[in-house]
């Protein structure tokens, strides 16, 4: 019982009856095969019809014969794809051919064209779209990546969380009609994935049906954008801080920045900003750029921000407002992570499409027509068409006679005819051909072609970005100088003082002082640094102590930084809250002149861990004056007698002739023994020595050209003089 086997077409079985599972109608059967159909009678494709398109097996009787040569034909006809023996030059130059990819989006705007051979420049054939165009289709092979990273607020990859690297392979029919079939893929630099086999086969392909091959992959991820969260717990856009306040609503202003650095654009971002519950009263102060909205899923609020493409080197910023109330100092709360995504159109992989090819409906045919005036010569063309919906490459089109394979009448080579879009056809040059009386023309065929495919290659990056704990960085800082002025053109020593305590609920990890010391003073010595914790005097590593430049010149600016970093791994341990740490060391002012002031220039800062930004308290804008004291007085003493005798007043007068203010002044006097002391102006402290009253003044302050006077009375006994007093013994 003879079986022919159309390949995709189907098969048929030829007995008495004629029996038939064929997929396509019987006129798509006789429209593709126009030229062998022709021979047909019209009862032998009656029978056809019944057989294929009512499923009915019709007897044959004197017909099987010519159905039997019809459908011989055909499996014939299907048999001549490829090439011949003889190009394997130009199979090569197919087979490169197959790796090329068309976008959907930028088609080819085609027209009617002569085509011409690539050696001899003449012409072969015509490219002739129709009268009726349509879009061409291209077979998508979509190469989707996706990777989920996560990561630390510094950039620095979780070491808790694993990224995942995972990737996906599809070969979509997107036609409604047409099938695809004897597909071959091939991939290239696979070495990064799981993939073993570098071939990829499907058999047939259904309209709007697709294969998929998933894998995993390798390798390190680095995300071509970057995100940056600003915090301001005071609220402000150009103050970034964590502290929270107790007892208190507090308003929150975040701003989140995400920021292409790459030297392509980015596009279809997403970024989405969590908001924990204890945050309320969420809002968009705006965005730079796309559209952001606050959401709610399953009662979480978040933040969904949409950017459609980002530029190269070009960022963006979305600025946002909170409240959250803090009722004790030890409660801890979450910012929320910040997580976004993007497309990128290039596999992290390194997989590639190396080839791909696949057939689809089609048609070709060779065109015999006798010439009227010439008996048994006849005109040919040979015609393939692109019946499918696809874009078609015709790559090899051979037409030999039958007898003599080295009489070529139609000998098409890659790259010679443009893609044929669907609907179009190429037809060859004419040639005539004499066939013997009441014979008919038959050649040798070879014909090679390819769908056109469009290379979808696109990753999905998902990053995690870990939040931050509020209401652990909270301190208060003190810096103290000893002195709050300097004496010009002396050396002085005088020390600062700087202390941190951690009024937050949760420990520091991190507390430094740094000063600036200026020209004409000198830093202290290293050694001279002291550390205090709680109180007590503890060790430091020695490179937490850094002067710069180390020396002892006055003439240059010094730096000192004290930094006690990973206080989590020393002994001591990370600053608790309500502990406090002190830094105290000298500072020499080197013989400063009565124009220098001494600016105080020093910070205190403290971090928690994971770090954040550090919170940092500046020295109060204290100066320290140089005083150019150069002392100027005048002294006097005035004794009148009074009008009752033997009563004088006696007149002490102490003048500031100087330009600077006396501070501390201290005034004596002695009055003689014998001598009767009454009506002091301004008390003094009185005290007898070798029996004489000495009189002792400390005035605070005698401005300058300020005179200050005391007086007192005396009057003389039997034994004294009035004279006495005036000896300043």
């Amino acid at each position: 019982m003879p079986e022919i086997n159309l390949y995709t077409i189907g098969t048929v079985k030829i007995t008495k009856k004629l029996k038939t599972n064929i997929n396509i109608s019987s006129e798509e059967l006789f429209e593709k095969y126009s030229e062998i159909s022709s021979i047909l009678s019209f009862e032998s494709k009656e029978m056809i019809r019944l057989a294929v398109d009512e499923n009915l097996e019709p007897q044959l009787r004197k017909k099987k014969d010519e159905i039997l040569e019809y459908f011989e034909a055909v499996e014939s006809q299907l048999l001549q794809l490829g090439f011949g023996s003889e190009e394997a030059a130009e199979e090569e130059e197919a087979e490169e051919l197959k790796g090329e990819q068309m976008d959907a989006n930028d088609i080819p705007q085609q027209t009617d064209q002569d085509t011409f051979d690539k050696e001899s420049k003449q012409k072969e054939g015509k490219l002739i779209l129709g009268d009726q165009q349509m879009d061409s289709k291209l077979v998508p092979i979509k190469i989707k990546e996706k990777i989920a990273l996560y990561q630390e607020r510094d950039g620095s990859l979780s070491t808790s969380k694993e990224t995942t690297r995972t990737g996906k392979i599809e070969i979509l029919n997107n036609s409604d009609k047409d099938r695809l079939w004897d597909i071959d893929l091939k991939f290239e630099n696979v070495s990064q994935t799981d993939i073993t086999d570098e071939s990829f086969s499907v058999k047939e392909l259904d309209p709007e049906t697709s294969k998929e091959i998933e894998y995993a992959f390798e390798g390190d991820v680095i995300s071509k954008l970057s995100v940056e969260e600003f915090i301001s717990t005071a609220g402000d856009p150009d103050i970034e801080s964590y502290s929270l306040s107790v007892g208190a609503e507090n308003e929150i202003f975040m701003r989140v920045t995400i920021k292409n650095s790459e030297y392509e654009e980015v596009s279809k971002i997403g970024v989405f900003k969590f908001i924990p519950d204890e945050f309320t009263n969420p809002q968009i102060l705006g965005q730079s750029l796309g559209n952001a909205e606050i959401k709610d899923k399953d009662g979480k609020n978040y933040a969904h921000w949409e950017i459609e493409k980002l530029d190269s080197n070009e960022e963006a910023t979305l600025d946002l407002r909170l409240n959250v109330y803090i009722d004790s100092k030890e409660t801890k709360i979450r910012t929320g992570e910040v997580a976004f995504k993007y497309i990128t159109s290039e596999s992290v992989s390194g997989i590639k499409i190396g080839s791909f090819d696949a057939y689809t409906n089609n048609s070709y045919n060779i065109i015999t027509s006798e010439i009227d005036d010439e008996p048994n010569t006849y005109e040919c063309k040979f015609i393939f068409e692109n019946t499918s919906e696809f874009m078609i490459r015709l790559v090899n089109a051979d037409v030999y006679n039958e007898d003599d394979s080295s009489i070529k009448y139609v000998d098409i080579d890659p790259n010679e005819i443009p893609e044929i879009p669907a609907g179009g056809k190429w037809e060859s040059n004419a040639w005539t051909f004499t066939a013997e009386d009441g014979e008919y023309p038959t050649f040798k065929t070879k014909v090679e072609f390819f769908t056109i495919a469009d290379h979808q290659i696109a990753t999905k990056i998902k990053v995690n970005i870990s939040d931050l704990e509020l209401a652990v960085a909270a301190l208060d800082g003190v810096i103290n100088y000893s002195i709050d002025k300097l004496p010009s053109f002396k050396i002085t020593p005088f020390n600062i003082s700087g202390k941190v305590t951690n009024t937050g609920g949760a420990p520091l990890n991190e507390v430094s002082l740094v000063e600036e010391i200026q020209a004409e003073f000198l830093p202290p010595k290293p050694s001279q640094v002291e550390v205090y914790l709680n109180g007590n005097i503890i060790e430091v590593p020695v490179d937490a102590i850094k002067i710069e430049p180390d020396d002892q010149d006055p003439g240059v600016e010094h730096t000192v930084t004290v930094s006690l970093e990973n206080l989590k791994d020393t002994d001591a341990g990370s600053l608790q809250p309500d502990e406090n740490i002190e830094f105290k060391y000298p500072i020499t002012a080197y013989n400063p002149t009565k124009e220098t002031l001494y600016k105080a220039n020093a910070k205190l800062s403290a971090n928690t861990y994971p770090p954040g930004k550090p919170i940092e308290i500046r020295a109060e804008p204290i100066e320290i004056m140089v005083e150019h004291i150069r002392r100027n007085i005048a002294k006097g003493k005035d004794i009148q007698a009074l009008a009752t005798e033997g009563e004088f007043q006696i007149t002490l007068s102490i003048k500031n002739m100087g330009e600077s203010e006396l501070t501390n002044y201290r005034l004596k006097e002695k009055v003689a023994s014998g001598l009767i002391l009454s009506d002091v102006s301004h008390e003094a402290k009185i005290s007898e020595k070798d029996g004489n009253k000495i009189l002792a003044w400390k005035f605070e302050t005698i401005a300058p050209d300020e005179v200050f006077a005391v007086t007192y009375k005396i009057s003389p006994s039997a034994e004294a003089k009035v004279s006495e007093t005036q000896k300043d013994d």
